[in-house]
């Protein structure tokens, strides 16, 4: 191999691993070998209670893209629970796992499965496995192979991951910066445009019109102040603290646009640094609730609050609609909302204003 060639190799290679679900494609598709369908089990938050199959190879049917599966339930679940490689070769017939997913094991054609933990500096990431349309026994040795596909996968993740946290703090150092810039040369000119006005209206004597003129002046660079101030704030959050803001704010926007209801977001305190697995379920949650006041309330207006009391982070979506009819029973979405917070140890509460509307309210640690 020329050393064009070598290095063209090498440089798609690490393209590949920066790239966690190329990576993961490519991972899928060594296993191919072993057998016909495969997929990874991906834990959004380390400790979170299940996976989920975010990619699958060979698949026939779709059913198990996305799919949900609980600690212990099925044969992934299992090895997510014990995080030791398994594998039945009469899927159908083990007495070893639970058979939570038969009909749809049954509508894949998978008569054998193997599953194997992805793990890294002794964190479980996920699990890997690999199942067989034809009859037949996986073993130690395929497992030591998936094994081995395990650990790319793992320093996959790990090396996407290190890349992720590295283009943050370069936006984050970026973005304070610019905040500090701005500090120093607009921030000092508004200033001192403010304090000239307020010179002046010492100086105008007894014409109200022009002290009329320079108060207007005097509050437009108090409001330019002010706004100013909101902007280096926001600069200086770290993405990961500014993702949940610029989420719910997007949500405020497109539920205004669809419905004509003003909705506006206030931050009462800086949005803390979530975890994935928590911004997701907090932004769902809200835009969950967004769409029962869309569907039910008949509001004229709506608030989104963002808050942390002692470490934790409180969002109440107010409305000053009808407000929840006696005994109304809660809808699907909300329900899962519910339990999706709860699962992460977190509260979500509806209730109603004896004045009128209604406030959804969600407390989950940070």
């Amino acid at each position: 191999m020329d050393p064009t060639e070598r290095l063209t190799r090498e440089h798609t290679e690490l393209v590949g691993l920066l790239d966690r679900r190329a990576a993961v494609r490519a991972a899928l598709d060594l296993l191919s070998a072993e057998g016909d369908v495969a997929w990874l089990g991906e834990s959004v938050d380390p400790g979170a209670p299940e996976l989920t199959l975010a990619q699958v190879t060979g698949d026939h049917t779709g059913l198990l893209r996305g799919l949900a599966v609980s600690r212990g339930l099925g044969l992934t679940g299992k090895v997510h629970g014990t995080a030791t490689p398994a594998w039945v070769d009469d899927y159908f017939g083990s007495a070893e796992i639970t058979h939570t997913f038969d009909r749809l094991i049954d509508l894949e054609g998978i008569r054998r499965l193997l599953a194997v933990p992805v793990q890294r500096d002794g964190t479980l990431l996920g699990v890997l496995a690999v199942g067989a349309r034809s009859d037949g026994s996986f073993g130690g040795r395929a497992a030591e192979r998936a094994e081995a596909v395990a650990d790319e996968v793992a320093l996959a993740v790990a090396v996407a991951e290190r890349a992720r946290l590295a283009r943050e703090v370069a936006v984050h150092e970026e973005r304070t910066r610019l905040a500090a810039d701005l500090h120093d040369s607009v921030g000092a000119l508004l200033f001192a445009i403010g304090s000239g006005v307020a010179g002046l209206s010492d100086a105008v004597g007894a014409d109200p019109e022009l002290a009329t003129r320079l108060q207007r002046l005097q509050d437009q660079a108090n409001e330019a102040s002010a706004a100013l101030r909101d902007s280096l704030r926001t600069l200086r959050a770290s993405p990961a603290a500014l993702e949940l803001s610029v989420a719910l704010r997007a949500d405020c926007h497109a539920f205004s646009d669809r419905t004509g209801v003003p909705a506006e977001l206030v931050m009462l305190d800086d949005p803390p640094a979530l975890a994935p697995s928590r911004c997701e379920a907090v932004v769902a949650a809200v835009r969950e609730a967004l769409l029962n006041v869309e569907k039910h309330a008949g509001a004229s207006a709506v608030v989104v609050s963002v808050a942390v009391r002692s470490g934790v982070l409180v969002v109440a979506v107010t409305d000053d609609g009808v407000g929840i009819g006696a005994g109304r029973t809660p809808g699907i979405g909300l329900t899962a909302s519910t339990d999706a917070v709860r699962r992460l140890g977190g509260t979500l509460r509806v209730v109603p204003d004896p004045q009128g509307g209604t406030t959804w309210r969600l407390e989950l640690p940070c």
